[in-house]
């Protein structure tokens, strides 16, 4: 019985050390697998840039521009045509975009409370203004091509409606 009770302690020891080989390959697994995430994410970053270098021209239904659009990875400027004057108060920027933007922000505040999100990557955004005029529109920490697209469209959407209230009086 001596000798069964030895070989099997023997069997044990050789499972714990199999157990502990595992278990260090593992954290090796998991730190290479973040280290692939972050390059990952690093690059995928560089590759927005390049694409996001140049200012797009933001135009309205009827094909008349609107203003310029520039982003990089974290902020978007919009800036209205400066030969019309967008006003700050007209509802399709107040009760629309900024609404919009206001939900986001309210989307991000809530991850951030939770800890899902870090508190300086929660959007937020600038009006900057002459009297009523629009001047620009700076949205920080959008984060993802989606919201990127939600926020060209909105942008879009606002002042196209504001241009033709403008021209058509209605």
């Amino acid at each position: 019985m001596g000798e069964e009770v030895r070989r099997l302690l023997r069997i044990r020891e050789g499972l714990e050390d199999r157990i502990r080989r595992l278990e260090e390959e593992l954290e090796d697994l998991h730190r290479a697998l973040a280290e692939v995430d972050r390059l990952i994410a690093h690059l995928g970053f560089r590759r927005a840039e390049k694409a996001a270098g140049a200012a797009t021209s933001v135009k309205g239904k009827s094909g008349v521009l609107l203003g310029t659009l520039r982003y990089d990875e974290g902020e978007i400027v919009f800036e209205p045509r400066g030969d019309v004057e967008f006003p700050a108060s007209s509802p399709p920027f107040r009760a629309f975009l900024l609404r919009r933007l206001e939900e986001m922000r309210g989307r991000d505040e809530d991850l951030a409370s939770r800890g899902r999100l870090p508190l300086e990557e929660v959007l937020s955004y600038d009006v900057e203004t002459d009297g009523d005029r629009i001047v620009r529109l700076v949205v920080r920490n959008y984060r993802d091509e989606r919201r990127l697209r939600e926020i060209r469209s909105s942008i879009r959407w606002a002042f196209d409606r504001m241009y033709e209230r403008m021209t058509t009086g209605g």
